[in-house]
């Protein structure tokens, strides 16, 4: 595949070209360094606020009926995400309308009206979606474990804010902390489709001219956290089973380097496909569950690989033992060559397919070089993998699933009792 290019234009707008004519639709992808851990305590949650408020008007088309109406005229694909280290906007098209995109986001990200009417109505959306995460297990208890894992500093404090702080934000705030928060000196723009690329750089010099240069605040860097509470136990009404979170932290980018591609592996091994040892144990054997997540999250300094499910009440004993098990498992035993090529497989496979659109190449290519700082290319991924012995995951394993990582989160109903808790999580 082809390596992007990194440039600066003339302005001083960082940028990421991927350009292929292969290519059949084209997008720009906006990343800015800012996020729940450059936020302040009272703060909470004016990042992912501002995010929502970027796509209610701007000085050329003053309401977001007038901005949707634009990018709809593309047949943009368009929306918004925040994380911790970083925001992006995105909108994605045909290759013709590429000049048109360039020009809508970047009038969004330098000339936002933040209007007041908007700013109320967006505020209670974002108080629906909260409510929406408070009555959903899944995101409730990761947002509870994610609390107990890093305390009270940003890496604990939900991205979403708290509806106390939400009503701490006002304009004046909204735009004190754009003002200080945008800039291109924080901002990577990725653009990657079919183009010619002498007026991509024409373009985003002319649409980004406005955009605000100063400088910008860099984060602290995350503290060590030790848990107090590794087990913790939330009981409601009416559920009809147990949802369940093991939480084990990590190290970050920064630390792990190319050790990162371990915990893919582990992941993979665990619980990607229908012959991963939890789908086979959970949903084969047990018959407990209908859902089932393994996956890992990593920043710059710190990060967690994360097992979620559910399980039938009568047997949510045997499932937490079942899911140590493996762990231990994995800790104690070289995995066989047939099962680790076929992790390597799963993880390659999934990879590519993700890769065969626009848009995923941004993500891939534009997060890689804004928190790593380098690009990494299809075939060092391949590279890196192929080497990947089994007693490297071996090792990695009893680094990771060790009782002073863990955090465990159950939500379950008021009369059902967890057996020996502390006995079974000894054996990790």
């Amino acid at each position: 595949m082809k390596i992007p290019k990194i440039l600066k234009t003339n302005n001083d707008v960082l940028c990421l070209l991927y350009n292929s004519k292969d290519l059949i639709t084209s997008n720009i992808l906006v990343l800015v360094k800012t996020g729940t851990d450059y936020e302040k305590k009272h703060l909470n949650g004016i990042s992912h606020f501002i995010e929502h408020l970027f796509f209610k008007g701007t000085v050329n088309f003053p309401n977001s009926k007038d901005l949707s109406l634009e990018l709809d005229k593309i047949g943009a694909d368009y929306n918004a995400f925040t994380s911790y280290e970083y925001t992006g906007y995105y909108i994605k098209t045909i290759n013709n309308y590429l000049e048109r995109a360039i020009f809508l986001i970047s009038d969004m990200l330098s000339n936002p009206l933040f209007d007041q009417g908007e700013l109320e109505k967006e505020r209670n959306v974002i108080f629906e979606e909260i409510n929406f995460h408070y009555d959903t297990p899944t995101s409730f208890i990761f947002d509870e474990a994610i609390k107990i894992a890093y305390g009270d500093q940003p890496a604990g404090w939900p991205i979403l804010g708290t509806k106390e702080t939400l009503l701490n934000i006002n304009r004046e705030t909204i735009f004190n902390y754009f003002k200080s928060n945008y800039s291109k000196k924080n901002t990577l723009v990725i653009i990657s489709g079919n183009f010619d690329e002498k007026k991509i750089i024409k373009w985003v010099e002319k649409y980004f001219n406005n955009y605000n240069n100063l400088k910008t605040p860099t984060k602290k860097s995350t503290q060590k956290y030790i848990v107090p509470k590794k087990v913790n136990i939330i009981k409601r009404e009416n559920l009809k089973q147990a949802h369940l979170l093991f939480l084990f932290k990590t190290k970050g980018f920064k630390d792990l380097k190319n050790k990162r591609f371990i915990l893919d592996i582990i992941k993979s091994i665990l619980g990607y496909g229908f012959s991963s040892r939890m789908f086979r144990i959970l949903r084969e054997e047990l018959g407990v569950t209908y859902y089932l997540k393994v996956d890992c999250d990593l920043y710059t300094d710190r990060g967690y690989i994360y097992i979620q499910t559910a399980s039938t009440l009568d047997k949510i004993n045997i499932t937490i033992e079942k899911i140590i098990y493996e762990m231990v498992n994995l800790k104690n035993k070289l995995i066989s060559s047939g099962e680790l090529e076929k992790a390597k497989s799963m993880i390659l496979s999934s990879l590519f397919s993700n890769l065969e659109t626009s848009l995923n190449l941004s993500f891939f290519y534009g997060l890689n070089y804004l928190l790593l700082g380098r690009i990494y290319t299809i075939d060092e991924h391949k590279k890196i993998f192929y080497k990947i012995s089994s007693r490297e995951i071996k090792e990695e394993a009893k680094k990771i699933f060790n009782k002073n990582n863990l955090v465990f989160s159950v939500l379950c109903p008021y009369n059902l009792k967890l057996n020996n808790l502390d006995k079974i999580f000894n054996k990790i």
